[in-house]
């Protein structure tokens, strides 16, 4: 995570976020899904959630829900505290690694978002994780992944090479942070979903090595805790 330490490296990052846009959607994709389903969002978990843009497209949409801003990097939650400034203390921060979620003393939530963060994680600890959101989202409740994910063959290289064409370069080259493990594909994230207490995993959103996959918590499904 070294790079994430860094306020330089972080301010450069958010700088130089040539598919910021582009995420706009498969963020009101997850939005749309919830509100069709009618659910009561009183708490929304963040993780990895960086400066905060997909936690405040919730609180904006759910006034009276409380959000839960959780990732490693101190200088990206100095960003998060500006831009979510407005919402007070509608929002708690919890500076930690999204593998140890399970020790963090999150509360239960209706709805778990992740935005391109856990493809730093291993099979085995994604796995893992799953299993751990499921222990906080609320029988009914969503767990949304939006991140970057692999491909067959040599597509994801040949992905990496033309997605500039539609988001445009960098104006500036960034030293890349660390990817210590291979991108999972995206099916796999969904069958991790289930096998950890998810239903209906699906990707209703994807643009070359960048999807998101959706599940929802078993309704009536009682929590592991």
């Amino acid at each position: 995570m070294g790079s994430w330490t860094s306020a330089e490296y972080v301010g450069q990052w958010l700088g130089e976020d040539v598919i910021a846009e582009m995420l706009n959607l498969p963020r009101a994709i997850s939005l749309a899904l919830v509100e069709d389903a009618g659910i009561d969002v009183a708490h929304v978990v963040d993780l990895g959630s960086g400066h905060g843009p997909y936690l405040e497209l919730f609180l904006d949409a759910f006034p009276q829900a409380r959000g839960t801003w959780v990732d490693v990097s101190e200088p990206m939650r100095d960003e998060a505290q500006q831009r979510l400034a407005r919402f007070g203390d509608r929002v708690v921060y919890v500076l930690t690694d999204v593998e140890e979620l399970a020790d963090a003393g999150v509360e239960l939530a209706s709805v778990v978002l992740s935005s391109r963060a856990l493809h730093h994680l291993s099979s085995d600890a994604l796995a893992e994780l799953y299993k751990v959101i499921a222990t906080i989202v609320e029988p009914g409740g969503f767990v949304f992944n939006l991140d970057h994910v692999g491909a067959p063959g040599d597509l994801e290289q040949a992905y990496r090479r033309v997605r500039g064409r539609f988001t445009g370069e960098r104006k500036k080259e960034l030293k890349p942070h660390r990817h210590d493990y291979p991108l999972a594909r995206a099916d796999q994230h969904a069958a991790w979903m289930e096998a950890g207490g998810f239903e209906h995993a699906d990707i209703p959103w994807r643009t070359l090595y960048t999807a998101l996959i959706a599940a929802r918590r078993r309704a009536g499904s009682a929590s592991a805790r």
